[in-house]
């Protein structure tokens, strides 16, 4: 039996985990082996019963301090800590010796968990056979910021890796636009289309459905539709996620208008998109997705703190679809949130998304083409 393993690290959010899940099944599904090994904080909310999953000593970030990974407890994660989290994928790799290894983001990203990634392909590449070796990215990995970064990328994908996998569609965000790599690297690239979520239908209802992903992203968004809801006769739901989310949520109940609910993320909340009259949120790869599901119409605030690029560039590709409107956070205010939401709900229902959504089985079928030695 093929075997195919995975290692990603997230840690801002939860998309990086769930694309690697997502493809791990239907990796699974085409009869293969499959290893989940996560790097980033646990999510038990997240079930991944189904794939074999290995949950390596976790490591976070606070706000957007790339600079200083730390432990769950907080504190500063040392040589020692790190070392162990690399003894522990080295013996899992051992153990279940992939023929196909596929590293999350790197080297496109994470550059700071290189010597991890590294010593990991190491252990893959000693192993018995010929295994290959395979980056599987979102649509847009956050853009380098100096061309040597560049090089560097396409340095490891010409000496390292057999392809580079991009969950997204060519014809409207080509890797090379973001990443421009030569073509000694730029050949190994596969576009396969979104990971997308199953088509949901529901009948419109009125609420007003605000959601900011599973991590510590959009709190502003929050605060300003908190602020929006009680210009509305419509109801107002707030799904907060992340680390902070029992603190944000008491936070904003204090406050809250008759008309509006705070709760943390939901089961059920493909549904409730589904019936939404209004969705506003982030313009992350999930999001996007999810939203893709539906004929919601949808208001887009892409992140952009921090200097994040990646969120503004996908909302910008989407931005001349019909039913949906982008919104800068910067410029973002409780009137213009109101505003923009009573001309989506009055709008014509937006048509169907127009791109690939089955991507997690086209990249699940080219991971097996390349473990058969096939180009």
């Amino acid at each position: 039996m093929t075997r195919v393993a995975f290692l990603v690290c997230h840690l801002t959010g939860t998309g990086h985990l769930v694309r690697s899940l997502a493809l791990a099944r239907a990796v699974g599904d085409l009869g293969a082996e499959v290893r989940v090994i996560s790097g980033g904080r646990a999510l038990p909310h997240l079930d991944h019963s189904d794939v074999g999953f290995q949950q390596l000593p976790p490591l976070l970030v606070e706000g957007f301090d790339f600079a200083n990974l730390r432990r769950a407890d907080g504190g500063i994660a040392g040589k020692a800590y790190l070392d162990e989290r690399s003894r522990l994928i080295g013996a899992a790799l051992t153990t279940f010796e992939p023929d196909v290894f596929v590293t999350e983001s790197f080297p496109l990203g994470r550059r700071k968990f290189a010597a991890e990634f590294e010593r990991a392909i190491g252990v893959v590449r000693n192993g018995q056979g010929h295994k290959r070796v395979v980056c599987s990215v979102r649509d847009v990995p956050e853009p380098p910021s100096r061309p040597a970064r560049v090089a560097e990328a396409a340095a490891r994908i010409e000496a390292l890796y057999d392809a580079v996998i991009v969950h997204g569609e060519e014809a409207l965000l080509p890797l090379t636009s973001i990443w421009p790599l030569p073509d000694d690297a730029a050949h190994k690239i596969r576009h396969c289309g979104y990971i997308g979520r199953p088509d949901r239908e529901g009948r419109r209802g009125e609420e007003v459905l605000v959601s900011v992903g599973g991590g510590a992203l959009g709190r502003h968004l929050l605060a300003m539709a908190a602020k929006a809801a009680p210009m509305s006769a419509r109801p107002w739901r707030l799904l907060v996620g992340g680390p902070d989310a029992t603190d944000v949520t008491a936070r904003l109940r204090a406050t809250a208008s008759a008309n509006l609910i705070v709760e943390p993320p939901r089961p059920d909340y493909g549904d409730l998109l589904a019936r939404a009259a209004c969705s506003v949120s982030l313009a992350g790869y999930n999001t996007v997705m999810d939203l893709a599901s539906c004929r919601t119409p949808a208001i887009l605030v892409p992140f952009e703190e921090h200097g994040q690029r990646e969120q503004a560039m996908r909302a910008k590709a989407l931005a001349d679809m019909p039913g949906i409107t982008v919104l800068r956070a910067l410029d973002l205010t409780p009137e213009m949130l109101h505003r923009a939401v009573e001309a989506a709900i009055a709008a014509p229902r937006r048509p169907p998304w127009p791109f690939v959504r089955n991507g997690a089985e086209r990249a699940a079928k080219l991971l097996l083409q390349l473990a058969r030695g096939e180009p």
